[in-house]
């Protein structure tokens, strides 16, 4: 039998390059020895029948060398049209050569068609040389490409990625995105249907089934696209096997809950609930649950799926939870999603369900260390239990077992959570009270030594503490004193600096000398960047400065994108990006952005108002 190992390396492919051309060379001139049962003919579309494809996809594997090369020749000159088949065999045939050359001809087939933007392009072009981690970051990159230019490309992805954690990864950052309430998501279904073509993989059906529901014309219409949805996650479940660890490692490491098959059960369970079949919506939530809550990880990870659960229309979903798991030694994280689930579902007995529950955790957390607590109140933040959020920071402050770098922290993110909530003068007293404790000098050096291991400078507190109180002042000249002092204590306060501006809006010299003061902390910022050009923070607080007054907008604006990148999706980035298109007059892409922004952060009281604020500039009903 004839030698059916590939050439390795670069050489081998050259080489296969001179042997295909040859060999489609000689069948040309000399067709009389070519096999009889090479695929002859087309469909009426031009392009090849499955069957056709399937045949020279066997032939792959043929012991003739020179039927392989050809069979390799003639499928790449088919391209796209024959990449599902392709990358089938490239996962599931039994035959090595077949595996190995299908991989090979698929790997072979361009992401870019020629008519994506120039961004979206450049990303195509760098995408196959990555490694997983880097093609997710592109893949990410393409999701928040302006006007949805990235999202034809990212759908491509998912038909064409040679991996199935890849396509995955695609398809999963896609359905992430979908929400039932979404006014934007249905705009996105012609593009991702291009790029998805005819693919037949899982994770190409749900999306199709994602895209008919959101564009369905009837509640018929809608439950077929269900049913549509529910048949792919069963082949998806099926056949992801251990690609699902892969896939897992890379979306723990680089989208967030894409985790597994869970972003797909997710979305499942959304769309059963929104469609009104709760049973079977309980049933695709079940295993999201299915975790080991004695754990410290599967605790946290069941907390977060029932709060998820909970915020995206299924709050029974805390029935799922064990009973075992809600008792006196209860893991405060799960309690405290159990309660927000109660609080969410309504009535007198839930409320008091809800109520118990918030006291155990918090009891419970009186015997963890008190990292814990501080990692528990910005959570509860998030997931909408401000008022639990409130007593934890409260009960961290005031404990005696408290650290003053802990009690800095504590007492910093408090304020900032109490200002998003607009409560701008317990903010100002939070701040207040961390600075002038009134129990002697002791006592104020080691919160001078608390904030210094945190690497923050008490007179930038007391400049936050300053803006907090302008913020609550209702009288103007008053206001302007404390912004005054606000930046006599530290200059190159951003949000101060805003203020600021916007006071002497009708006071030209004065908003000369407050430009002044922008352009001298803006160049501050600009140098930390350059020194430190991934400095995400510094990135974001440069374009928040500018878009909120005057100066390098063109700059700001890469500097907004710049820090997404790291930050993938980070709602306070969202929101900066926002105003730099509002500042540009794209009102349109600032609602949008703005939308990303409360979608990621649905309870920050700022957020929702800035969306409200594009979304009346723009004329954009509610």
């Amino acid at each position: 039998m004839p030698f059916r190992q590939p050439f390795p390396g670069f050489a081998g492919r050259l080489m296969r390059l001179a042997v295909v051309a040859s060999a489609g060379l000689t069948a040309a001139l000399h067709p009389g020895p070519v096999r009889s049962d090479l695929p002859q003919s087309r469909g009426t579309t031009g392009e090849p029948s499955t069957a056709e494809v399937a045949t020279l996809i066997g032939q792959l594997g043929d012991p003739d060398y020179a039927v392989r090369e050809l069979a390799s020749h003639q499928l790449q000159g088919l391209g796209a049209a024959v990449a599902d088949q392709l990358l089938a065999a490239a996962e599931e045939s039994p035959d090595l050569e077949v595996k190995l050359r299908a991989r090979w001809l698929a790997e072979s087939i361009p992401f870019a068609t020629g008519q994506e933007s120039p961004e979206a392009a450049g990303l195509l072009q760098s995408f196959s040389a990555g490694d997983l981690t880097e093609r997710v970051r592109i893949m990410q990159r393409l999701l928040r490409l302006d006007d949805d230019a990235g999202i034809e490309p990212l759908a491509r992805i998912v038909r064409l990625e040679r991996t199935a954690a890849g396509s995955h990864i695609a398809a999963g950052l896609l359905v992430q995105d979908w929400h039932s309430a979404d006014p934007f998501w249905p705009r996105l279904a012609p593009r991702i249907l291009a790029g998805l073509g005819n693919s037949s993989r899982p994770t190409a059906r749900f999306l199709r089934g994602l895209v008919a529901h959101a564009t369905a014309d009837s509640p018929a219409a809608a439950s077929r696209a269900v049913d549509d949805c529910a048949e792919a996650a069963v082949d998806l479940k099926a056949r992801m096997g251990a690609v699902t660890e892969k896939s897992d490692r890379a979306g723990r490491r680089a989208t967030g809950p894409i985790r597994g098959l869970g972003v797909f059960q997710r979305c499942l369970a959304e769309l059963l609930a929104s469609d009104g079949r709760r049973a079977a919506a309980l049933a695709a939530a079940e295993p999201l649950l299915t975790v080991d809550g004695r754990t410290a990880v599967g605790a946290a990870r069941l907390a977060i799926e029932l709060q998820w659960l909970a915020a995206h229309g299924l709050p029974e979903a805390v029935d799922l939870v064990p009973a075992d798991l809600l008792t006196d030694d209860v893991n405060p994280l799960i309690a405290y999603a159990a309660a927000i689930a109660w609080q969410t579902r309504g009535g007198e007995d839930a409320a008091a369900t809800a109520a118990k529950l918030a006291d155990l955790a918090s009891s419970q957390l009186d015997g963890h260390d008190l990292v814990d607590r501080l990692d528990v109140a910005p959570l509860l933040a998030r997931w909408g239990g401000i008022e639990w959020a409130i007593q934890e920071y409260t009960l961290i402050i005031n404990s005696h077992k408290t650290g003053p770098a802990e009690r800095a922290l504590a007492a910093i993110s408090y304020s900032e959570l109490l200002h998003d909530q607009q409560r701008d003068a317990e903010a100002a007293a939070v701040l207040q009270a961390l600075l002038d404790p009134g129990q002697g000098e002791q006592q104020t050096e080691e919160i001078e030594q608390g904030l210094e291991q945190l690497g923050r400078e008490p007179r930038s507190i007391r400049s936050r503490m300053l803006f907090f109180a302008a913020c609550g002042e209702p009288h103007v000249p008053t206001r302007q004193q404390l912004l005054e002092e606000s930046l006599g204590a530290y200059p190159n306060d951003v949000d101060t600096l805003i203020a600021l501006f916007r006071l002497a809006e009708n006071e030209p010299d004065r908003r000369a000398k407050v430009m002044a003061r922008i352009t001298d902390t803006a160049a501050v910022i600009d140098k930390r960047i350059r020194d430190l050009p991934e400095d995400s923070v510094s990135q974001n607080e440069y374009a928040w400065l500018i878009a909120n007054t005057e100066g390098d907008l063109a700059k700001a604006t890469r500097y907004s994108r710049a820090s997404l990148v790291d930050a993938f999706d980070t709602a306070s980035y969202l929101d900066t990006l926002a105003h730099c298109h509002a500042a540009a007059g794209n009102l349109e892409r600032a609602v949008r952005t703005q939308w990303l922004a409360v979608k990621k952060d649905p309870h920050s009281l700022l957020i929702r108002h800035n969306f409200e604020r594009f979304r009346s500039l723009a004329g954009v009903q509610p």
